[in-house]
């Protein structure tokens, strides 16, 4: 009896801690699905231009130019929402079903967070490829020079903006993923207790292991003779 009430004790301080790393594995998979839902938009809009046929006497620097920063926005964003999508799919198995126990949970959060600034780098970068696209486009479909230097300068105008106040809530709210200072789930007290084998593994490689006496005994393996 002492055995099975011990054991409780370090069921429950591991199911405590998986408690506490499954709000952050939500923060990070929250953040994963929002950044691929705005990258599907911003690509389906950039996605419609490529299906314009370019008129034929369009200069061929700026038609280069309007193709490749299409593409490029395209791209990213396709890169964007694989990536996520991946991610929010394979990491929740992952940390219910990892092989390791907790140490499994803690690989997914820390694969989270280490992928969370270069999928945060492409979307950025995808965003400036749309703004850039944008613009060329105003060119490559002629209008009076007069409108599409207008067209272009509250283009840009937005663009500076949204950089602008990028880098101020950056500043205030974000936390880099190679942050050493942010607080983490991860609760190091309690490493002791991550080893907890899964009770079937155990049950079937003490059959391995005993295979007459389960045999002789007529029980399953793992399980103890009632008499």
């Amino acid at each position: 009896m002492l055995q099975l009430l011990k054991n409780e004790v370090v069921t429950n301080a591991a199911v405590s801690q998986a408690d506490v790393r499954q709000a952050e594995l939500d923060y990070y998979i929250n953040n994963y699905w929002t950044w691929g839902g705005t990258a599907t938009i911003m690509g389906g809009f950039v996605f419609a231009q490529l299906t314009n046929p370019v008129p034929e006497n369009t200069n061929k620097l700026l038609e280069a130019a309007y193709l490749i920063s299409t593409t490029a926005c395209v791209g990213l964003n396709l890169c964007v929402i694989t990536w996520t999508v991946l991610c929010c799919i394979w990491a929740p198995g992952m940390a219910l079903r990892g092989p390791e126990a907790i140490e499994s949970f803690h690989k997914v959060i820390d694969f989270l967070k280490s992928e969370q600034d270069s999928i945060y780098v492409a979307f950025v970068l995808g965003v400036v490829f749309y703004f850039i696209a944008t613009c060329t486009l105003v060119w490559v479909y002629p209008s009076r020079a007069s409108v599409n230097v207008a067209s272009c300068g509250c283009l840009g105008f937005f663009l500076l903006v949204v950089f602008y106040y990028q880098c101020v809530i950056d500043g205030k709210l974000k936390i880099s993923g190679s942050d050493t200072n942010a607080t983490e789930g991860r609760i190091a007290g309690f490493s002791v207790f991550s080893n907890i084998a899964d009770l079937d593994s155990v049950a079937e490689r003490q059959g391995r292991d005993n295979p007459t006496r389960t045999a002789v005994t007529g029980t399953r393996p793992g399980m103890h003779n009632g008499s």
